[in-house]
């Protein structure tokens, strides 16, 4: 598979949507920039409709009182489970090396 159109648009809220209305397919976010607010609820409406959110590793992230609001190690988002595994995949470890040291 390859990207047939990159999108830019602002917002996790508004990616996520982008996936959720079949404009794309694959949302990733290689940087520590957004927050938990930024992504809790659409996380939880993707899941919903059998997507899949995690960060740039493959992990989930917790949300609550007790954790730190940087999602400091990316966003990836799919519309499913199989692309999702897919995207995580073809990151290169050398950026999930870096993200990883940014915890």
């Amino acid at each position: 598979m390859n990207a047939s159109q990159i999108l830019r648009v602002g917002g996790a809220g508004y990616k996520v949507l982008q996936l959720l209305e079949g404009v794309a397919s694959i949302y990733v976010f290689a940087s520590p920039g957004c927050k938990k607010w930024d992504t809790c609820a659409p996380e939880a409406i993707l899941n919903a409709a059998g997507g899949k959110l995690t960060d740039i590793l493959g992990n989930y992230y917790k949300y609550g009182a007790s954790v730190t609001k940087p999602n400091k190690t990316g966003v990836l988002a799919a519309v499913n489970n199989d692309l999702h595994t897919y995207a995580l995949n073809r990151i290169p470890q050398e950026l999930k090396d870096k993200l990883a040291s940014s915890k």
